[in-house]
Order: structure tokens, then C-alpha cells, then sequence
């Protein structure tokens, strides 16, 4: 059997449209995927923010912060106007990426609400990078936020709240020696 010469300008011509042909499924898979806006899709979008704002957990940044699947429009979102709200938790404050118990607080959050539809009860408060500041109620009526002061998994933040009831869950876990507390 002879092979063609690559000089055959036919042959050539067959091989690139071959290539092409092999190509082009990922390279529209591709294009498929990074539509802009195919991120948010399917989310709720509004100019006013309901209170209660009830919606689903889609995101869990760390064990003090959440993303819903709702996208809110307003001004006082600030940098993530136009993007799916993200609850910063009042009160609290919950150790940083790298330091001790933060995975621990990040996978009892997750563990606690996402994927389920939560309510934030809130005073229309947005934090310096457009979070929303608020407490996050769980379908089973708990609070989220005080959860974590009880199993050590956050602290009161004092700086931003001056609850006596965070304040007194926070004394309660100390004495208890639990989560962050339980390395002093």
C-alpha cells in the first residue's frame, strides 16, 4: 500500500479538516461553559431585599460566611451587586484559613445548611465587601451563628456586637474547654 506524500495538497488539506473535526467537541464544550452569566443562572434576581430573606445555601466560604441562591441588585451590595448574596455572620467570628479549628467550623457550617433553604433574619446591613450581616435561622429553628459560639467553633466578635447572650455563650465554651478554647 502506498501512503500519500504530505505534499499532496489534497492530502494535507484532509488531514488539518481531521484535526479540526477532532477538535472541535472541546472546544465547544468550552464555550458552552463560560457563557457569562451561566453561573447564576436559574437564581433568583431582585431589587429589594426581602426580611426575612429566605433561599437556598449554594456556597460556604469559611465557618462565618455563606452564599444563597439569590442575587441581589441593590446599591448597598456594593462589590457583589449583581452577584448571589453572601451572609457574613453577625455577631461572630469564626478562625481564619490556615489557623486552628477553621476547617473544623467551615465543615460543621456546611454540614448544618448547605443545600438547604435557610432564613437570614437581618437589618439590611452590608459589610466593606457586600456581604449582607446577618444570622443565619436553620429549618430546624436553631440559629447557626449562636451554634458555633457554643461548640467553640467561633468566637463573640465584640468589636462589631455588644450581646450579652453571644457574649454569655462564649464564657459558657471557655469554661467548657471547647473547639478554639480547648488549645488554651
Amino acid at each position: 500500500m502506498r501512503v500519500p506524500s504530505l505534499r499532496n495538497s489534497n492530502y494535507r488539506l484532509l488531514v488539518h479538516y481531521l484535526i479540526a473535526l477532532s477538535l472541535l467537541p472541546g472546544l465547544l464544550s468550552l464555550k458552552q461553559k463560560n457563557q457569562p452569566g451561566d453561573k447564576y443562572k436559574g437564581i433568583v434576581k431582585s431589587s429589594t431585599l426581602p426580611n426575612p430573606l429566605k433561599a437556598e445555601v449554594i456556597g460556604i466560604q469559611d465557618g462565618d460566611t455563606i452564599e444563597l441562591k439569590f442575587i441581589f441588585d441593590g446599591k448597598k451590595a456594593g462589590l457583589r451587586q449583581g452577584k448571589a448574596v453572601r451572609i457574613r455572620f453577625l455577631h461572630i467570628n469564626s478562625p481564619e484559613r490556615g489557623k486552628p479549628f477553621y476547617k473544623v467550623a467551615k465543615q460543621y457550617t456546611s454540614e448544618k445548611c448547605f443545600g438547604k433553604i435557610v432564613t437570614i433574619k437581618h437589618n439590611g446591613e452590608f459589610d466593606r465587601y457586600g456581604r449582607l450581616l446577618g444570622e443565619v435561622v436553620l429549618p430546624n429553628g436553631s440559629v447557626l451563628n449562636k451554634e458555633l459560639v457554643q461548640r467553640g467553633l467561633a468566637i463573640h466578635f465584640k468589636k462589631y456586637s455588644t450581646s450579652q447572650e453571644y457574649a454569655n455563650l462564649e464564657i459558657s465554651a471557655q469554661k467548657k474547654k471547647l473547639g478554639i478554647w480547648s488549645l488554651q
